[in-house]
């Protein structure tokens, strides 16, 4: 396998990145483009972190498959920063390139049917391989995706913090997965729970303390993030001002409705809200509960990124926020860590 994923690779960085007449010539790009699809959902990261190969690829292919075009293209955006995540790579033609194409095309899809798109590419490339531990293997399947070891840039003045690695959800806890808390351990509900206009299963939960939120986690085998975790999965290496980049973008998350209408919109409205990690949501829609005390205001705990209330700057990852523990608002939820030892 490996020999021929290392005849692809150079096949592959030839034609599309040298732009010479490739070795080989003869090799078939869709089996290519399988085995490296197996490829890279099944080696250890550790192994080999240059899935960048299989980005190109998707890229290219995508404009001579036309049914599965926008899914090539959300592939091969996905295994850009799945490459970038691995690597901390920030600054490459190569793929700044692509990227800017894929943004370019995928930005005349709506809103839901990008939605689609990325959870199908989310179900075809998910990293179950072999090599994982057990528990990482667990993390994958329960939805949580590992952020990894290594420093990031904090707050607006830009600190360098180290970090321990770490799982995060890749979506806020929803709705839905509130219920299922609440079947199993027959916990009180959320308030505003008899509210339909709050009730979508695919949306945040709210209406729940940092209490409520931190019960929750328990009962997952998690716990709430710290805020150095939540600023890093959001940040990236790099220091992102916001998940998907540094300027605000209003098709990218839901926020700035002021009108007193609640506005909560499901996780997977806005696929482009998305950190190099693969975290989703982290901006906007609902403010979220982090397991730190304020420094300030010693008896309030630290919230993060903003809600549909919000103007931009409430989102910015370099911001934070704070409220009373007990507090239950309909623009604060919560996503889960767990430790990646």
């Amino acid at each position: 396998m490996k020999e021929k994923v290392q005849r692809i690779k150079e096949f592959v960085w030839q034609k599309y990145v040298d732009y010479v007449h490739p070795k080989a010539s003869d090799l078939n790009e869709d089996e290519a483009l399988e085995i490296l699809e197996k490829y890279f959902t099944t080696v250890d990261p550790d192994e080999d972190p240059e899935c960048y190969y299989l980005g190109i690829l998707l890229f290219e292919l995508a404009f001579q498959k036309e049914d599965r075009e926008n899914l090539y293209l959300a592939k091969a955006k996905t295994m850009f920063e799945r490459y970038r995540a691995r690597t901390g790579e920030t600054d490459w033609d190569v793929i700044e390139d692509r990227l800017e194409e894929i943004e370019e095309k995928l930005g005349m899809l709506g809103p839901d049917e990008r939605a689609q798109v990325f959870r199908q590419v989310e179900s075809e490339l998910a990293e179950t391989g072999t090599d994982r531990s057990p528990q990482e293997a667990i993390a994958v399947i329960e939805g949580m995706v590992l952020v990894p070891e290594g420093e990031f840039i904090s707050g607006a003045d830009g600190e360098r913090k180290p970090l321990d690695p770490f799982y995060i959800d890749i979506y806020p806890v929803t709705n839905a997965d509130y219920a299922k808390f609440i079947d199993n351990t027959g916990y009180r509900a959320p308030k505003f729970w008899s509210e339909q206009r709050l009730k979508d299963p695919r949306a945040p939960v709210v209406g729940v303390s940092w209490y409520d939120a931190d019960k929750y986690a328990t009962w997952a085998g998690k716990s709430l993030p710290t805020s150095d975790q939540w600023e890093k999965a959001a940040r990236g290496f790099e220091g992102r001002i916001y998940p998907w980049g540094n300027e605000i973008d209003e098709n990218h998350a839901n926020y700035g409705h002021v009108d007193g209408v609640d506005l909560v919109t499901p996780v997977d409205r806005y696929p482009e809200n998305r950190s190099v990690f693969g975290v989703c949501d982290l901006a906007g829609n609902v403010w979220e509960w982090t397991r730190d005390w304020d420094r300030i205001e010693i008896d309030m705990k630290v919230i993060r990124g903003g809600s549909w209330a919000d103007p931009p700057v409430f989102l910015r990852c370099d911001r934070h926020l704070y409220a009373n523990p007990k507090d239950k608002f309909d623009n604060i939820g919560f996503r889960c860590v767990r430790p990646a030892d």
